[in-house]
């Protein structure tokens, strides 16, 4: 669909913020000298970026256009879902951050190994990047799927764009270039919201009109209590699920855990994390106001709304149709950003926990990798392992804008969020809970439990009819009972190292 209603000046406001991101990665990132400096920041950023960086890395352009769309749609009960962010705060603040900085490590998955062995943290990191990996083809093909229906620009051709720009500053700039790009992004994003909301409820009377037709047309219905699985959506469903997705994604993911392993000490991870915690939830305000704001709208002036333009296209068409020009730049701006700061953090963490859990603790050895970059700098050690970082991140770059091509044929965008990346939180955050609260689980039973687990959740999402938000408990009770259980049966006695398992005392303190 071509809208013909994209001005040179919103083209303008969308190519200078496009220059202004990219300036910044790249100023930012210069000076590294080894991975330290460029998968960290060196250990040693502050509270506030590493906390408004988290959140903008997890709240992508995917809940940015996807979440709307939801609760247009079908109204509240996925709301539920954002409970589940206070209720995980004492699990990652008091259990997984002390272990994650008294182990001084690169990657999450470095625990698993001296809490297990190495079996087990190639199983998870192996685990994490195709996880990963299929969340930003995702967070790759959503803003490209706005930008075509608002300008329309060819959607393959878009996606490419999208995919080059995001490749291109974090390759250049590492981690401090992603922490400090998404800080800015974080900010476009904010600004854009406050902007919709304020139109939305100028367009329609108000928040109390707003609030009126979303009850009439049955959008404000924010419990479902059937535990029945094939619902959609039910509140435990959501809550139950909003959880483990949760605890996955701020335990046990390496986007979230890379940037707490960049704060200068354990009291800054913990208030970066609180701060992500809570700025998170305003910003989930907004986007329940700009869902039910837009159906209000549309009930109001249904003639606004070709009935070709459903689900996730509404948003979009509402930016196209009903935005001033230059506003227009701006939104798409903001959807940009979104998408940028989720994109630039996995290409980040995948290329860490490759580098870090692959080929330096493996030991592989490239020696063409030595013959390319002999010249300029010697290829022994931090200089080489940095080259070859920004190499893969160029590689992972064109991988994930291939794959975001086809992504959308998985379903509606709050649907292909959960299918692959809430549901895999189930099974990852399992193998850690293992390790942190329990003494007899042993590495056989990790190894097992986490396998299992995710190939049992991925059965669930290709053949079962249960609803997505229950397929990342199925992957968390599924590792936890394996793991547990084939450990007892091997008379497994409980580890000796009980630095590695939770205690009150020394957590806490």
């Amino acid at each position: 669909m071509n809208t013909d209603v994209f001005s040179m000046l919103d083209y303008f406001t969308l190519a200078a913020y496009l220059i202004v991101v990219v300036t910044i990665g790249m100023r930012v990132g210069k000076g590294q000298k080894d991975n330290k400096e460029y998968f960290l920041a060196g250990r040693s950023m502050g509270w506030f970026p590493v906390g408004i960086s988290t959140l903008a890395s997890l709240y992508s352009a995917i809940t940015y256009m996807g979440a709307p769309s939801e609760y247009y749609t079908h109204g509240l009960a996925m709301a539920v879902q954002h409970v589940s962010t206070i209720l995980i705060i004492p699990v990652v603040i008091y259990i997984f951050m002390p272990f994650f900085h008294r182990l001084q490590v690169y990657t999450a998955y470095e625990y698993l190994e001296h809490r297990f062995n190495l079996s087990v943290r190639i199983l998870a990191s192996g685990v994490f990047l195709i996880w990963r990996l299929l969340w930003m083809g995702t967070a790759t093909y959503v803003p490209a799927l706005v930008l075509h229906t608002v300008t329309g620009l060819p959607l393959v051709e878009t996606i490419i764009g999208v995919g080059v720009v995001a490749t291109l500053y974090t390759v250049a700039g590492g981690m401090r270039a992603v922490i400090w790009t998404d800080v800015c992004q974080f900010f476009v994003l904010f600004t854009g919201s406050i902007f919709v909301v304020w139109l939305l409820g100028l367009s329609t009377g108000g928040p109390k009109e707003v609030w009126t037709i979303a009850e009439q047309g049955g959008r404000a219905n924010l419990f479902e209590w059937s535990l029945n699985p094939t619902i959609r959506v039910t509140t435990w469903g959501a809550l139950i699920g909003g959880v483990i997705g949760h605890l996955g994604q701020y335990g046990a993911d390496q986007v979230s855990v890379q940037r707490y392993l960049a704060a200068r000490s354990l009291p800054v991870m913990q208030k970066s994390f609180i701060l992500s915690v809570f700025a998170g939830l305003v910003m989930k305000g907004f986007i329940i106001a700009i869902g039910l704001g837009l159906f209000a709208f549309y009930i109001s002036n249904p003639e606004a709304l070709p009935s070709l333009i459903q689900g996730d296209k509404v948003f979009p068409y509402f930016i196209a149709t009903q935005m001033p020009i230059g506003m227009r730049g701006i939104m798409i701006a903001a959807i940009l950003a979104a998408a940028m700061s989720s994109i630039d953090s996995g290409l980040n963490s995948c290329t860490t926990a490759f580098i870090t859990d692959f080929y330096k603790r493996l030991n592989w050895k490239f020696n063409w990798m030595e013959r390319l970059f002999s010249g300029s700098l010697p290829v022994e050690g931090g200089a080489l392992e940095l080259k070859l970082s920004r190499l893969l991140t160029l590689i992972l770059g064109i991988f994930v804008t291939v794959l975001a091509c086809y992504v959308g044929e998985l379903g509606s965008i709050i649907e292909i969020t959960n299918k692959l990346v809430n549901s895999f939180s189930g099974p990852m955050a399992a193998v850690f809970l293992l390790g942190m609260l329990t003494r007899r689980c042993n590495p056989v039973g990790a190894f097992l439990g986490l396998l299992v687990g995710s190939i049992v959740t991925s059965y669930f999402i290709l053949f079962s009819n249960i609803s997505f938000l229950w397929y990342g408990t199925v992957g968390l009770v599924t590792t936890l009972v394996v793991g547990y259980t084939v450990s007892i049966f091997q008379g497994s006695q409980p580890t000796g190292r009980q630095d590695l398992t939770f205690k009150i005392s020394n957590n806490c303190s």
